[in-house]
């Protein structure tokens, strides 16, 4: 280990295989509550001082840093990015499927540009039939069929690993073993997450859809079901395997791990986040990679530069994965030639009055 938190990947279109599954171990209601829970589960600290400044009073100290402690609590929060041209403007805004209930992370800055915006991207559609869809696609790609196990061919390591989890997670063996390796190692870190007292139902993504919806805006999903879920489900065996078995043997840290990610994430620490997440999955599992981060990331570039070739103010609410990284979609973006920045709303007095080096130290104007 290097010290950074490893968490699985994760892909947002995800479930269980049986209704009977999703009623006994997630305690939700129905198909439609369901999609949405499976459907979850897939910065740099604001800069408020400058070393060259100077300040005109040493008496002015215990101001200055009330006024640096009010910015910081107004600014900080989840990292936004803008891209922008001559007449279009695009918020990207990355979430985080799993939240502790008692997270504060709408700040104002968010919802003053998502209010903004006449367009809201999202990754996938999970209500109605989607989401109904969703768990049938799931059941019929990740679920094992004549009499196959998750455990054929184990060795006994990762046969007790697969027993510890079962019991450490109260996820019935039986259920697990109906799966294929992709779809077991999601249930595992969900449990987990369940366990740290994480939730998809209040995510971040939930959130902002219903915002949507009251404030009427026109909305573009970004993927399909089967993109989002084939992703996992056409990796090689030995791939799933792989990540399988690193996922059981993390499975006591998944839960901490997941809960740093989501405070790092809600004080806007991009640079912590990246170290966190930005790499991990490159390393653990190039081909899921590929699958899940590069080629959704091309394919929404595409459909956002579309959106920018017109005039107007749009908003894109997708996984934090896809916003670190060099294969990040705000890169994808500047390649194609758009101004792409990190987005500070800063408001309210300056927090530090700038004084002229020449009235601080006269001489040293002259020098």
């Amino acid at each position: 280990m290097d010290g950074r938190a490893s968490v699985p990947s994760i892909n947002s279109a995800r479930g269980l295989v049986l209704n009977n599954v999703m009623n006994l171990h997630f305690g939700l209601r129905g198909a439609a509550e369901f999609a949405k829970y499976c459907a979850m589960l897939k910065n740099l600290s604001l800069i408020l001082l400058c070393a060259c400044l100077f300040l005109s009073s040493c008496g002015q100290n215990d101001d200055v840093r009330q006024r640096v402690a009010d910015a910081k609590a107004r600014n900080d929060g989840p990292p936004i990015w803008v891209v922008e041209d001559y007449d279009s403007k695009l918020y990207l805004y990355g979430t985080v499927h799993l939240l502790p209930s008692d997270l504060d992370w709408q700040k104002n800055d968010m919802k003053d540009v998502f209010d903004e915006s006449g367009t809201v991207f999202f990754e996938l559609d999970t209500s109605g039939q989607a989401g109904i869809d969703i768990v049938v696609l799931t059941q019929s790609l990740g679920q094992y069929q004549g009499g196959r196990r998750l455990s054929d061919g184990f060795d006994s390591y990762q046969i007790k690993l697969l027993e510890a989890v079962s019991h450490n997670g109260k996820i019935p063996l039986g259920v697990l073993q109906t799966m294929k390796p992709w779809l077991a190692g999601e249930m595992i870190t969900m449990a987990a997450a369940q366990d740290a007292g994480l939730t998809a139902e209040l995510s971040a993504d939930e959130a902002l859809k219903n915002r949507a919806e009251r404030l009427q805006k026109n909305v573009i999903y970004l993927d399909d079901a089967e993109t989002q879920i084939r992703a996992s489900a056409d990796l090689p065996r030995y791939a799933q395997l792989n990540l399988l078995v690193e996922t059981m043997e993390k499975y006591n840290s998944i839960g901490s791990d997941l809960v740093q990610i989501a405070e790092k994430w809600a004080e806007g620490n991009e640079r912590e986040l990246r170290d966190m997440m930005g790499t991990t999955m490159k390393d653990r599992s190039p081909e899921l990679y590929e699958a899940l981060i590069v080629k959704r990331n091309q394919n929404w570039t595409e459909q956002m530069t579309r959106f920018m070739e017109d005039s107007g103010t749009g908003f894109a609410a997708v996984g934090l994965s896809h916003l670190l990284g060099e294969d990040s979609v705000q890169n994808m973006l500047r390649d194609q030639g758009y101004n792409v920045s990190r987005y500070f709303a800063f408001k309210g007095e300056p927090v530090i009055k700038a004084t002229p080096l020449g009235e601080v130290n006269p001489g040293a104007a002259e020098d």
